[in-house]
């Protein structure tokens, strides 16, 4: 066996332990969102704040936890984190955005969940 050939194998076990890693921390994290209180949800959404994380880094971080707030929790959950955010100004426009009923539509609409599948198939990782 060559050494190309071992770090590809090793590489592929690597992979293999990130993608179970990935998933247990996803089914923890989804665990987490649906147990928490709308005034949790809103202090892990401010962690977000647009003049502080200004850029590509915040929209992809910040669009995939959407996903799955949309995904995770019920829309009057939703609903109350809009509104409180929305009644923070323009500084928060873009975070409300995401969290209003029509991107929560959106959103809902473009997940596909396979019968076979233990969680949708996130467009956003």
């Amino acid at each position: 066996m060559s050494n190309d050939q071992a770090n590809l194998d090793e590489l592929w076990r690597l992979r293999n332990a990130a993608a179970v890693t990935l998933g247990l921390t996803e089914d923890q994290m989804r665990r987490a969102v649906r147990g928490a209180s709308v005034d949790e949800l809103i202090a892990l959404v401010e962690t977000f704040a647009p003049g502080r994380a200004p850029g590509p880094e915040w929209t992809r971080t910040f669009e995939p936890l959407v996903e799955r707030l949309w995904s995770w929790r019920d829309d009057a959950t939703m609903a109350a984190l809009a509104e409180t955010f929305q009644a923070r100004g323009m500084p928060w426009a873009a975070v409300a955005n995401a969290l209003s009923v029509e991107n929560g539509a959106r959103i809902k609409a473009g997940l596909r969940h396979p019968a076979w599948a233990r969680q949708a198939a996130f467009t956003q990782v």
